[in-house]
């Protein structure tokens, strides 16, 4: 099967970047391998739980022992304070004592060294350690170097007394960074303090024959910077009462010093440890506390292992095929985002390893393979794009110019053909062209051409470019200029017809050259693409539209979040108040979080598509407010007035989609007057018979007025009598805001309205007297995304959003405008006819308390979290938080037979609650949950639900519901 030679060509080239990258692979492995182990502990973090109930604890001889002890600090430590630690460390029954200070001598007090002679054999359990030095020599010039290991002898007495000893050794980096595991030397005479402290304790680890030779390949590892393991002063542990015998009973217990950092971060028996941060930059570690930290590894067999060099050989090979044989076959953006995605999972995956003791360099592959194969890929697919596009524009070239070639000698073609002269007039019309722009175009023949052109009658039918494109003249002076330079210009142009339509035309101007290669004319091909840039625009604009559904419902979450603490926290401390004022601020506050918390149920339900809650409302409180809104925000030249009756009806609605209604409305009042005027705001009781009814139109909500002229008597009488508002101009004025309102109520109305029981409706109206409507304005305004405000002011979804509301709430919408004169909405909303039932006085609610239950809670909102849990504590309940799901199932491990019940939210870091609940629920099955966010009862038993931002008292009553 043969493939094609652009196949072959990126399979060699696959190749060789592969190659290069498992190249550069294997020459960097070692470089990176220190940086990849430290920062494998650093992502690990500190591991409390590791030394929490440490078998291993240090005894650190400071300077502040010395002071304590009034002992010179530049003197050695007086051997009897050795000896009267020993005898502490014997009656509290310490496993092991190992001294990681060497005695060589004889010190200056025989006395003291006896005592501690007696100590030491007193204890049996003293590992002592000793100095191994290494020097190199030559026996004379002609002889090569030699190097002679020595292990400096313990002070005899000692030596002999002590249960075994250990040369004081370590495997020293570079960077000051102890890394690998010093078992010995080869032989038990030649082990290190650790390894022969473990010997003698017969760990498991040192068992076997080569147990040694293990572990000189083993690598420690440190659970957390300087200082982890449990330590205390030398002070400390003389004084009978500065620490308790538990602290060292059945302990391996290590002494040493712990030397100061000088002026110039110079140190003695100090290292570094991985931990490398800002905060851990020039804290050193101790050598005790790292011999301490490798008899930890060998006590809990947790020491860390490399892996093998023919396995990372074979995963540097495979990742370099992978990334640097495979990226290449991808496209720049799917090639970095799956480099992106494999320089995620090496992390986790080098974790995964680390977990289970075992690590690898694994920066190798983040820092250096996968980056040089994606950088190979970009340079591949960059030079193949290139050729690839010259090709393209030579053959559009040869394309375009057979195009117009034909174009010219095509009558009968779609698109609009026409042929203009260098004097600017066209003097060639297709049928199309004729169809497009309106009008019949003469084609002037060859007996009609004079020396000079035309005769004068065709002439005089002929159109002027200038006339054709005169709603685009600058565009198509640059098209004509351009066309004239270049040979050719594409873009688009607005032309206006001769029935004075304006259509968008896709158009082509090419340079007609006569036989002796000099410019002629002009060829112009115009295709009409105004519905498609119809059709594009609303398409866009659906996309906003969606785009703002989306985020809205994202939105949602994060708002609940905020406004939960704000609700609890005002109810706490309404709770906690003693004063009448502060009460009622907090009330007010509490009454604010909930309308926000309505306004998110009202997003989230825009979001999801669905319409929200019905409810009795009484508007004349939305009236005042929203007349309060427009004072307040808009410009001081907009005058406002308001008329409200007293017994204005109820109805029955969504005051969120009304508030909507009605900001609409005023917005479009506002920009209707942009040198100021006045809106009036109406509301009346409307009650109309059914004879009535049915002459309004058919289809509610249409744009088209109908008659309420029968009713504008009474409601001029109920103006006058029972109207409560405001207004910002005299009375004069008021009864020009309605000119209907002096029209008398016909008797024969009145009589039909005594026939049969009238329908009731609350009347609503929004005037302006701003610049109106004109009629055919008025038949397009209630469709989607029409508007007649300037680009990028307006979306054209106001009135729809009114209409639309308008028929779900079961209204009518009346509209009248005319052109300077204002507009008027009024919008009909039926009467909420059911009887609200008369609320029992409320008897003082008693709040659920707990017994002592211990809850749980899961939120990575840590104020909500907190106030959450003081409420729970304040009503008789034990309470553990998190702030993430990996964390409250750890709480959860660690409390599993007492826990009572889990509340967690669902969007939370590391797991979120929908998987912290599966990971409990493997625990305990029988743990009831509340999820405040998200939807964990749909996929899981006996999971209850409390909707963000909740009450106090909602709280309290689902979690004593769950504890039943």
């Amino acid at each position: 099967m043969a493939f094609p030679q652009a196949t072959k060509l990126r399979v060699c080239a696959a190749l060789l970047l592969a190659t290069a990258v498992a190249l550069l692979g294997l020459a960097l492995k070692n470089s990176f391998a220190n940086a990849s182990y430290d920062s494998l502990h650093s992502r690990t973090g500190i591991q409390p739980s590791a030394t929490a109930d440490s078998p291993v604890v240090i005894v650190y001889l400071d300077l502040a022992s010395f002071s304590h002890e009034h002992q010179n600090p530049a003197q050695p430590w007086p051997r009897d304070l050795h000896a009267k630690l020993l005898k502490r460390l014997t009656a509290a029954g310490a496993k092991a004592v190992v001294f990681d200070i060497v005695f060589g001598n004889a010190g200056p007090n025989p006395a003291a060294d006896q005592a501690f002679t007696e100590a030491i054999r007193e204890n049996g359990h003293v590992v002592l350690a000793a100095e191994f030095n290494s020097s190199t020599i030559a026996p004379d010039d002609q002889h090569n170097w030699a190097r002679k290991d020595k292990i400096e002898p313990i002070f005899a007495p000692f030596d002999s007394a002590a249960a075994t000893r250990g040369i004081a050794s370590l495997h020293i980096d570079d960077d000051n960074v102890v890394r690998q595991y010093l078992a010995g030397f080869g032989s038990d005479s030649q082990s290190t303090l650790t390894w022969a402290t473990a010997s003698w304790l017969r760990l498991p680890v040192a068992k076997t024959a080569k147990a040694l030779a293990e572990a000189n390949q083993k690598w420690v590892r440190y659970y957390g910077p300087p200082m982890t393991i449990p330590h205390i002063s030398y002070s400390q542990a003389l004084a009978a009462d500065g620490v308790r015998d538990d602290f060292f009973r059945d302990k391996i217990v290590f002494i040493g010093a712990r030397p100061q950092v000088g002026l110039f971060q110079d140190s003695k028996d100090e290292f570094r440890n991985p931990f490398h941060s800002w905060s851990y930059k020039n804290y050193f570690m101790p050598g005790v506390e790292v011999h301490a930290t490798e008899m930890l590894n060998l006590v809990r067999n947790d020491a860390l292992q490399r892996v093998a060099p023919m396995t990372e050989n074979f995963l540097l090979l495979v990742v370099a095929i992978s990334f640097g044989g495979g990226l290449i076959w991808w496209r720049p953006l799917p090639a970095t985002l799956i480099a992106l995605g494999g320089a995620a999972l090496t992390p986790l995956i080098s974790r995964a390893f680390f977990n289970y003791d075992h690590w690898f360099p694994w920066l190798v592959i983040c820092a250096g393979q996968i980056p040089a194969a994606l950088f190979g890929s970009w340079l591949w697919q960059f030079q193949e794009w290139f050729f690839t596009r010259r090709k393209m524009e030579a053959a559009k070239k040869i394309a375009d110019a057979k195009i117009r070639e034909q174009a010219a000698l095509i009558d009968k073609a779609h698109d609009a053909i026409l042929v203009q002269n260098l004097a600017g007039k066209i003097i060639y019309a297709n049928p199309s062209a004729e169809k497009l722009f309106g009008g019949k175009h003469p084609t002037p023949n060859t007996q009609q051409r004079t020396a000079k052109g035309t005769d004068a009658s065709t002439r005089d039918s002929i159109l002027d470019v200038s006339e054709l494109f005169s709603a685009d003249a600058a565009a198509a002076e640059i098209a004509r200029a351009a066309a004239l330079k270049d040979g050719e210009w594409n873009g688009e142009l607005k032309i206006q017809t001769r029935t004075g339509d304006l259509i968008i035309a896709a158009s082509r101007w090419t340079l007609i050259r006569d036989d002796t290669g000099k410019p002629d004319g002009l060829l112009l091909i115009n295709s009409d693409i105004t519905e498609q840039k119809n059709l594009e625009q609303q398409f866009l604009r659906t996309q906003r539209m969606n785009t703002i559904g989306t985020l809205a419902g994202g939105m949602a979450h994060d708002l609940n979040n905020a406004l939960a603490p704000v609700l609890m926290g005002a109810q706490w401390l309404r709770r906690k108040s003693g004063d009448e004022e502060d009460r009622q601020m907090l009330a007010m506050i509490e009454t604010s979080a909930h309308r926000g918390a309505d306004m998110v149920r009202q997003v989230l339900l825009f979001a999801r598509g669905r319409g929200g809650e019905f409810e009795r409302l009484d508007l004349a409180p939305v009236m005042q407010e929203l007349e309060k809104m427009v004072r307040e925000t808009f410009p001081k030249n907009i005058s406002v007035e308001t008329f409200l009756p007293r017994d204005l009806w109820p109805v029955q609605g969504n005051i969120t989609q009304l508030h909507q209604v009605f900001l609409n409305l005023c917005v479009n009042a506002r920009d209707a007057m942009p040198d100021g005027g006045k809106i009036s705001f109406i509301a009346d009781n409307v009650e109309f018979s059914a004879e009535e009814l049915e002459n309004l139109p058919k289809a509610l909500g249409s744009p088209t007025g109908f008659s309420l002229s029968p009713l504008r008597a009474e409601r001029a009488e109920v103006r006058g009598q029972n109207a409560v508002g405001s207004s910002d101009a005299d009375t004069a004025s008021n009864d020009q805001a309605d000119p209907a309102s002096s029209i008398p109520l016909p008797s024969e109305a009145r009589a039909k309205s005594e026939v049969r029981p009238p329908l009731k409706f609350v009347s609503l109206s929004i005037s302006d007297t701003g610049t109106g409507m004109s009629p055919a304005v008025q038949a397009k305004m209630f469709e989607p995304f029409f508007t007649t405000k300037g680009e990028g002011q307006g979306t054209g979804i106001g009135l729809a959003t009114v209409i639309r509301i308008v028929k779900s709430h079961g209204g009518l919408l009346r509209v009248e405008s005319e052109v300077g004169h204002g507009t008027t909405f009024e919008i009909f909303l039926p009467h909420a006819t059911e009887v609200p039932t008369t609320p029992a006085a409320k008897a003082e609610v008693t709040l659920p308390r707990g017994h002592g239950e211990l809850i749980l809670v899961a939120d990575d909102e840590l104020a909500l979290c907190e106030l959450v849990a003081a409420e729970l504590k304040e009503f008789g309940y034990r309470v553990l938080t998190a702030t993430n799901g990996a964390e409250a199932v750890a709480l959860c491990k660690q409390h599993a037979s007492e826990l009572r019940l889990f509340i967690t939210d669902d969007s939370m870091p590391v797991l979120n609650g929908r998987q912290a609940i599966g990971e409990i629920r493997k625990l305990r099955a029988d743990l009831p949950v509340i999820t405040t966010s998200g939807d964990g009862a749909k996929y899981f038993a006996g999971v209850s639900e409390l909707n963000k931002p909740f009450a106090l008292g909602e709280l309290l009553n689902a979690v004593s519901r769950s504890l039943k």
